[in-house]
């Protein structure tokens, strides 16, 4: 029997394709320029033409106002981004639609630069801080939909607050990067235990008995 809409999905692992997580993928370093320890990453017109070139948006080329848009944007896209991590699927859905409504998607299938079809959420005059909202929005808007939201989360790191997607099967990621954040913290961990230990038994931090 083919399953219905209304039937719960097989979530045992993600089935995204390779242009969702590219989106998503796209959507996290963007929000993450605004979260940068080292400042705003999205300097000026260079920076989101960069952006827009490193992901192939095709169309109109970024001008001086696709900055402050684009900055615009990312803060809508962080604040829905934080609504998903908290499982406030309402609040998000409310924010991206009124984010597509006000980019102006329109959902065209597309072949350029030697990729076969796909789909553009946006007419390619748009500007290019709106195409890539849309864009973003869209791909945030599947994971909604597919009741995956929570797949988005912030690093567990203390001193960091990288956003990721989590593709595990699991869904059991918990830092932007196991080897560094991921270890520090455990690295930490491991020194408070051993501290911890030492002052049970009346032995310093530097392993020799305390008087």
């Amino acid at each position: 029997m083919s399953p219905t809409i209304r039937e719960t999905a097989d979530r045992s692992q993600n089935a995204f394709g390779a242009d969702l997580i590219e989106a998503l993928t796209a959507c996290t370093e963007l929000i993450n320029t605004g979260r940068a320890s080292a400042g705003d990453g999205l300097r000026g017109v260079a920076d989101v033409a960069s952006f827009g070139r490193r992901y192939a948006f095709a169309g109109r080329p970024a001008g001086p106002a696709d900055v402050e848009r684009l900055r615009s944007h990312r803060a809508r896209l962080d604040a829905v981004a934080v609504a998903c991590e908290a499982g406030d699927d309402d609040a998000a859905s409310a924010m991206l639609n009124a984010l597509l409504t006000e980019t102006g998607a329109v959902p065209q299938i597309v072949a350029h630069d030697g990729r076969g079809p796909h789909i553009h959420v946006s007419r390619p005059t748009a500007p290019l801080a709106d195409r890539m909202a849309a864009h973003f929005a869209m791909s945030l808007a599947e994971l909604v939909v597919a009741g995956e939201s929570r797949r988005i989360r912030s690093c567990a790191s203390p001193t960091c607050q990288t956003l990721f997607i989590d593709l595990s099967r699991n869904r059991s990621r918990r830092y932007c990067n196991s080897r560094t954040c991921g270890n520090r913290l455990h690295v930490a961990a491991y020194r408070a235990r051993r501290l911890a230990a030492g002052r049970s038994s009346g032995i310093g931090a530097t392993g020799t008995a305390s008087s």
